[in-house]
This record gives C-alpha cells, sequence and structure tokens, in this order.
C-alpha cells in the first residue's frame, strides 16, 4: 500500500509539474501564433491594408463601385471573415465594403483605444476617403451598436440599418458551462496572453444554437486572429475604454434619433443577448421603420451559424427597401 500511495504521489507531483509547464510556456508566449504568420494565413486576396492616422487596417472592398454600398461591421472577438457568406451574397451587385476594427484582426493602432466612439471616427475616416455619399450599415452584436452610434451622428449618410443581436445596453451575465468558464478563468488568471483552439471550440459551440453547424474553419479564424501577440492587451484596453464611453448609459438615445428602415436578424437561442431584448430594441428605436426576423434554433452569431437563410434573407430585404435604386440582378434564395 504504501509504495501504491507513493507511486501516486509521483505521478501527481509529474502532472502538476507538467501543468506549470504548459501554462508557463502559455504565458511566455511561446504557443501564439506571430502577426506574419496570420497575416499569409488571413490577409488572402482581395485584402488589403489601408492607413488612417494610427490605425492600419485590414480591408476588403468587393463588388461593383457604382453599385449600391454596403458596410458592414463585425463584433466583438471576430473580423472581417465572419461575414464571408453575407458577402458573397451581396457583392454580385452591391459594392460590399468590411473591415477589421482595433483591437480586432490583422487591423492595428498604436493610439490608446477610446472605445466605440474611436471606431464610429475610423468609420468617418473611411467613408470621407473613399468618397461615399449614402450607403447601408450592417452590423452585429457590438457592431451594431458602433452602427447605432454612427448613424444618429450622420443621418443623411445611412440609407438604412440591418442589424442581428443588438446591445443598446450593457448586456446580462451570460450563462454559459462550468467548464467555460473555467477556461476563462485560467486565462484571466493564469494566462492573460492565451487561448487554446480547444477553448474557441467550446466557446463558439455554446455560441451556437445547434453546435453541429460549427466548423473547423470558423474555430482555427477565431483562434488564429485572437492569440495574435498583444491581442488580449488591446481587447482589454478597448473594453475599459467602453465601459466608460458607451455602456455607462447604453445607446438607447441615439436609438431614438434614427429614421432610417432597420432590419433586426436575432437568433433567439442567444445566451448573451436573449431574446426579449430584441423586444426592447423595436421600442427604444421609436422614430424608425422595424422590420424583425425570428431564427428559433439559431445562437449569437446568425451570419456564420445559418449564413445561406439569413444571408438570403438579409439580400431580400435589402432589395426591397432600397426599391429602385436596388441592384437589378437577383440572387436565388437557397433554403
Amino acid at each position: 500500500m504504501r509504495g501504491l500511495l507513493k507511486g501516486l504521489a509521483i505521478a501527481l507531483v509529474a502532472v502538476i509539474v507538467l501543468a506549470g509547464g504548459v501554462l508557463l510556456t502559455m504565458r511566455l508566449g511561446w504557443w501564439n501564433p506571430s502577426y506574419e504568420e496570420v497575416k499569409a494565413a488571413q490577409a488572402t486576396p482581395p485584402s488589403t491594408f489601408e492607413q488612417y492616422g494610427t490605425a492600419n487596417i485590414h480591408m476588403r472592398d468587393e463588388g461593383p463601385r457604382d453599385g449600391p454600398v454596403v458596410i458592414m461591421l463585425h463584433s466583438s472577438m471576430t473580423n472581417l471573415r465572419e461575414w464571408d457568406a453575407w458577402s458573397d451574397k451581396l457583392k454580385d451587385s452591391y459594392r460590399v465594403i468590411r473591415f477589421d476594427w482595433p483591437p480586432y484582426g490583422l487591423s492595428t493602432d498604436t493610439a490608446p483605444s477610446r472605445g466605440m466612439p474611436g471606431i464610429v471616427e475610423l468609420l468617418e475616416k473611411i467613408v470621407e476617403r473613399k468618397g461615399l455619399d449614402s450607403f447601408v450599415l450592417v452590423g452585429t452584436s457590438s457592431g451594431s451598436t458602433i452602427a447605432t452610434l454612427y448613424t444618429a451622428k450622420h443621418p443623411e449618410k445611412v440609407r438604412a440599418l440591418a442589424l442581428s443581436t443588438l446591445p443598446l445596453k450593457a448586456p446580462p451575465p451570460p450563462e454559459f458551462s462550468r467548464l467555460l468558464w473555467s477556461m476563462v478563468w485560467v486565462h484571466e488568471n493564469l494566462v492573460p496572453n492565451y487561448y487554446p483552439p480547444y477553448y474557441y471550440r467550446v466557446s463558439l459551440s455554446e455560441l451556437y444554437g445547434k453546435p453541429e453547424r460549427l466548423t473547423d474553419e470558423t474555430v482555427e479564424w477565431y483562434y488564429q486572429t485572437n492569440n495574435i501577440p498583444g491581442g488580449f492587451d488591446n481587447v482589454r484596453q478597448y473594453y475599459a475604454a467602453n465601459q466608460k464611453a458607451v455602456w455607462a448609459k447604453g445607446a438607447g438615445d441615439e436609438a431614438a434619433q434614427i429614421r432610417v428602415p432597420i432590419l433586426l436578424q436575432w437568433g433567439d437561442a442567444d445566451p448573451v443577448l436573449p431574446k426579449y431584448l430584441s423586444d426592447d430594441a423595436v421600442k427604444q428605436f421609436s422614430n424608425a421603420p422595424v422590420d424583425v426576423i425570428h431564427y428559433p434554433d439559431v445562437s449569437h452569431y446568425p451570419m456564420l451559424e445559418l449564413p445561406e437563410k439569413t444571408g438570403a434573407d438579409l439580400r431580400t430585404w435589402l432589395d426591397a427597401t432600397l426599391g429602385d435604386d436596388a441592384p437589378a440582378t437577383e440572387t436565388k434564395d437557397t433554403p
């Protein structure tokens, strides 16, 4: 018995040493992909990089230059890859512009983050440089909030808003599994600069209404782009700025100022932004016509989880909303 206990003790010590070594090397950044590695994998054509003041912006600008313009604003912890499927639904006849906004993706900014107001100013610069007179804003999650803030500030520019899973105030605490919360604890307390691929598979699965819809490709680009060295420090700075600049009061006042047509595409199975918040959003957009499409078995990422259906719904709504200005080319609604 004494020999057995001794063997177990040695094995336990070995496991502890091994786990400590793994965590230490993660903390030292040995596991992080380099910026250049991620850029080579993710910034494939038609990606370009454009300098706006202190910010170097990863961007894709596709579709006919004389087509109606659609600008897409991704959510937190994602990047322009979030819009791949929806962009494909539109770029035959719409000009689709999407970009990584700092601190996410491959875009960088040497200036301290000012949160969403800083992204609104970045969007202003992009619009000015590209000479855009009017356009539709498509946003999801925090990208929807940014779209709301921009539209309230520049009502003369925005023709319509297509938003999904929209927070107009600080979201309620999400209901995730103990496994996911344990990995978050390890990250925040032991390894603040890294998350392993398994974390993204678990976290994204819990943000999908049907986890079997999650693809390996999505997990991979999530892992790569979020683990660029220094990225998590920039994200923490961005979050802190948002607490003061936006979430202290929310964006309800800005929502009430908007008068253009709005589409809300809502994943009702979302643990981050529950279904009841869609009703709240409709009330807060009190001076705008709002169409709502609910997807009962979809969660936080309609464009990733059910891209064909949700992208076709967006295209149908845009064509109808723009009326005579909509492109003549039609796309088939894939069931």
